[in-house]
């Protein structure tokens, strides 16, 4: 219990959404401080499935009402699950922003061929129960569990409990939709980023080649572009026109002086 409460202490200090994983493999506990995709952490921790077991059930609850990750405040709750230590601690992970893209980056996350399955609390909680006999279920390879945050801790603590306990499930992800606020800051970084990017500041060269045939087959092909403040050609020029005009200032002096001398070599004679 203890030992969650400190992990619950530093979740509440990330900057994204956290991540608890259980494995059935009594794996070495692992705590990982880098961020980490949501589609990412799907593959990664799922493990191998057939009709007799689950790949993998990922448990997200809804962001509270005030717009901030809710698992954070509920991790010191869970008793149950407080006496399970993870397998996998992720503080950073990224890419939950909704239940859609959630459901999203799980459907990506699977081979051709597999099966992910959405539920609630109750209704997983009822199929998990009659594993058996729930032909659905057992021809699921993920299961995405989306959870109110007006749930009860102790309803979220007893079914997550029992799936990790749970022999046909292979793995338990336990995670939250990332902070409202944390997803418009992305945003407007990301445009701020992508504004950088399009801002025309430099000069740029292209490759001698076919450029009509490059716009319409390598649009995104940058190799042999070069971006540089000034060219070869345009500094010689610069160089060409300073010399120029300094040679005739140089030459209109030098004859303005051998016009004087020659008035006055005639003065003198």
């Amino acid at each position: 219990m203890v030992r969650l409460l400190v992990v619950a202490s530093l979740l509440s200090t990330a900057l994204a959404a956290p991540a608890l994983v259980w494995k059935n493999n009594n794996s070495k506990a692992v705590h990982d401080a880098e961020g980490v995709h949501v589609g990412r952490l799907l593959s990664s921790h799922a493990g191998s499935s057939d009709e007799s077991s689950l790949a993998s059930v990922l448990f997200s609850i809804d962001r509270a009402a005030d717009g901030q990750e809710a698992l954070s405040a509920i991790t010191p709750q869970l008793e149950a699950v407080a006496k399970k230590e993870p397998s996998v601690t992720h503080y950073h992970v990224w890419g939950s922003d909704s239940r859609k893209t959630l459901s999203r980056e799980a459907r990506n996350s699977v081979t051709e061929g597999e099966h992910v399955l959405e539920l609630d609390l109750n209704d997983f909680k009822n199929k998990l129960s009659n594993f058996k006999d729930d032909q659905v279920l057992r021809k699921s390879n993920t299961v995405v569990v989306h959870i109110s945050a007006n749930t009860p801790a102790k309803d979220i603590d007893a079914t997550v409990s029992a799936a990790i306990d749970h022999s046909a499930v292979n793995t338990v992800i336990l995670t939250a939709l990332r902070g409202v606020e944390e997803v418009k800051q992305e945003r407007v970084f990301r445009r701020m980023t992508q504004k950088k990017d399009k801002a025309p500041s430099r000069r740029r060269l292209e490759e001698e080649g076919d450029e009509d045939n490059n716009n319409n087959n390598n649009d995104d092909d940058n190799s042999g572009v070069y971006y540089v403040h000034m060219t070869p050609n345009i500094f010689a020029g610069i160089l060409f026109t300073l010399f120029f005009r300094h040679d005739r200032q140089y030459w209109h002096r030098l004859h303005g002086n051998d016009f004087q001398f020659r008035c006055l070599c005639i003065q003198d004679a």
